[in-house]
């Protein structure tokens, strides 16, 4: 497999995985909303002012940390890329010099 086509597979299985990264997230988010709003939305109880339990704070915050988890690359997804966009720079010198 040349370079330019391995390249592009490690390229496209990121892209991949950050988008199932999202599609998680977007459930996660939908399930909460669901959870929140499902009550109210059938009518059974009444919207009022929401009284603020340490529990579903710590939930809350769990669940934020959880959702930035999913959705923030990890450190070495970050060096990956970094050194790729070097080696990219790289190759991209080298041809500029030869087309001069």
């Amino acid at each position: 497999m040349a370079k330019k086509a391995k390249a592009h597979v490690i390229w496209q299985a990121g892209v991949d995985a950050f988008a199932a990264r999202r599609r998680k997230v977007e459930q996660m988010r939908a399930a909460v909303r669901l959870a929140r709003e499902g009550p109210a939305q059938t009518g059974l109880m009444r919207p009022g002012p929401r009284l603020v339990d340490p529990v579903d704070s710590l939930a809350d915050e769990h669940l934020r940390h959880a959702l930035l988890s999913a959705t923030l690359p990890l450190r070495q997804e970050l060096q990956a890329l970094r050194d790729e966009v070097t080696a990219l720079r790289a190759q991209v010198a080298a041809l500029s010099k030869r087309g001069d």
